[in-house]
């Protein structure tokens, strides 16, 4: 999916783009101005939000042309692989996810996963205080396999599995990987957008020691494995919203 998308900055690795600057200054503010105020009427507890107010939040984007015509061009290049790659036509809508996650949601770090959708937008909107530990984006180097379904739902579940590890021992295993360069860490830039396929693009994100991190996160075109499970999913987050006041 990534070749052939042209960015202002290009590439970052093999696997994630960076466009500069597609979030106006003046719309970062009061996006983030929108988010201090609300907050007393929800926290969810993994600080994830599928909600109006992303979508809100990513339709003033689209009134800009530098993030609409980067939408239009990685949308377009998404399209062709999952063409290429799996066969089908992509047409449905995208997913606005909103996320706040402080220095208190340390279970909410090091969770190494996939998305289940194709292309991943990340814009961060606030970052916390620059440091090791500031919630930075890190990806791995190694791909799954588009076309090994079977092989993809094993490794999903070998992931599961593993966010239920403490927080040392996930950790742990990132430093690891980092050390033997197997993962990259993404230094992400309020006001920037970050690109890749996190269908088959492992990633995850750093402990938030201090501060709070908050992003908007677009994905786009479900590859079509696992419905069922994520269905049940996200219907049991739902649930637990609800049933917690969160909506």
């Amino acid at each position: 999916m990534n070749q052939g998308v042209t960015t202002e900055n290009g590439l970052i690795n093999e696997f994630v783009r960076e466009f500069v600057g597609v979030v106006p200054a003046e719309l970062l503010v009061n996006i983030n101005a929108s988010i201090a105020s609300a907050r007393h009427e929800w926290q969810p507890p993994d600080g994830r939000r599928a909600s109006a107010s992303a979508r809100q939040f990513a339709d003033a984007l689209r009134q800009h042309d530098a993030f609409s015509a980067m939408e239009a061009q990685v949308c377009a290049a998404a399209r062709l692989w999952i063409r290429q790659t799996l066969g089908r036509e992509a047409n449905d809508a995208p997913v606005h996810v909103l996320r706040c996650v402080g220095s208190r949601m340390a279970a909410q770090s090091y969770l190494r996963h996939f998305d289940s959708h194709v292309l991943t937008v990340l814009i961060p909107l606030q970052c916390a205080p620059d440091g090791d530990q500031n919630g930075d984006l890190i990806v791995h180097m190694r791909r799954c396999e588009p076309l090994a379904p079977l092989i993809h739902l094993f490794t999903k579940a070998w992931l599961f599995f593993e966010h239920g590890l403490p927080f040392g021992l996930r950790r742990a295993l990132v430093n690891s990987g980092l050390s033997m360069r197997h993962c990259r860490r993404i230094r992400c830039v309020p006001g920037n957008a970050y690109v890749f396929n996190g269908f088959v693009t492992l990633h995850h994100n750093l402990h938030v020691a201090n501060g709070e991190r908050r992003s908007l996160i677009i994905h786009y075109y479900d590859a079509g494995l696992e419905a069922r499970l994520r269905t049940m999913l996200r219907a049991v987050r739902h649930m637990r919203d609800r049933l917690a006041g969160y909506s």
